[in-house]
């Protein structure tokens, strides 16, 4: 014991810039031997200490403490004070509270606080006893840059400033192309992933000329199906439908190239295809395609009932 204050006693000494070192307590405070005397620990408010250092907390045996608030609890159940005082209260630099069940908090309590020199705090674990816990960095304002909380059934990380970047599977280096960038290795889901934005797979662009798409892909994709929404071409059917005859359809066809209300080779390679609106205009041209086959078979059936007359006719 006498050896462990000797070095404690120059320890503090060498690291105290004005070369001053004291040890005070109470009133009639005094160092006493551990029990037993061959433990070299050194124990506060304990005489058999397990550990080079060990302080005792509250004693907590059938017993509610009584406070006015949460920092009163906290400043009344310091265990650790450390470093440059930061506030007129006394508090330091880094401090562990062992807060007891008591009136404010029933189970208890436990609190890490780290600050700065400008009284701006850094970091801070709470733990509650039977309850939640949280983990909290923040910045020289005060602003939480990292989070994490448990309550026991969920977990919660949160990254909550806006400049927030996080890499995985090595080091970013600035600027940051990303907020979220897995370098190395691969990304799964086992479950539903939703995106509120757009999705780039193979590129990093996701318009086409004026166009925004949702999912944009350079590529080849692969599917078992895809399902399209879109209007349909029943139109044709309505007796206003504008049927052109084939005729001014055959004109068309050799001034341009190409069906009627179809795009043409050029447009295609240049645009790309749609597969909504294709699909439609398709149906379109099968469905024009079925009147003018009712239209043929009104014809022929016309002329079969003609060549029917005129052979009856000749029999006479």
């Amino acid at each position: 014991m006498k050896n462990n204050f000797t070095m404690l006693f120059f320890s503090v000494l060498f690291f105290n810039i004005t070369l001053n070192a004291q040890i005070s307590s109470g009133a009639g405070g005094s160092i006493l031997p551990n029990n037993p005397t061959s433990n070299n620990n050194m124990g506060i408010g304990v005489n058999n200490p397990k550990a080079k250092l060990e302080i005792e907390g509250f004693p907590t045996i059938n017993r509610t403490y009584t406070f006015l608030d949460h920092g009163d609890s906290f400043d009344k159940s310091v265990l650790l004070n450390i470093g440059t005082i930061r506030s007129t209260s006394g508090s330091r630099l880094l401090t562990f509270s062992d807060v007891p069940p008591s009136n404010i908090v029933p189970n208890g309590q436990t609190m890490l606080a780290i600050e700065d020199r400008n009284d701006a705090n850094r970091l801070r674990h709470h733990a509650t006893a039977n309850g939640p816990s949280l983990f909290t960095l923040s910045d020289k304002t005060q602003t939480a840059v990292f989070q994490m909380y448990e309550d026991g059934l969920n977990a919660f990380f949160d990254l909550p400033k806006p400049g927030s970047y996080l890499t995985v599977g090595g080091i970013a280096v600035w600027p940051i192309a990303h907020n979220f960038w897995v370098k190395t290795g691969t990304s799964k889901f086992d479950h539903d992933v939703f995106i509120d934005t757009n999705l780039c797979i193979g590129t990093s662009s996701f318009t086409d000329g004026s166009e925004t798409y949702r999912l944009s892909v350079k590529g080849k994709v692969r599917a078992e199906e895809v399902k399209v929404y879109n209007t349909w071409a029943d139109y044709v059917f309505a007796k206003n439908y504008d049927l052109k005859p084939l005729t001014k359809v055959e004109e068309y066809i050799a001034q341009n190239g190409h069906l009627p209300n179809v795009p043409s080779a050029k447009e295609i390679t240049e645009k790309g295809l749609e597969l909504g609106e294709m699909a439609k205009i398709q149906q379109e041209k099968i469905e024009e395609l079925t009147l003018y086959l009712i239209q043929q078979n009104k014809e022929i059936e016309e002329l079969k009932s003609q060549m029917k007359l005129l052979l009856a006719a000749q029999k006479k």
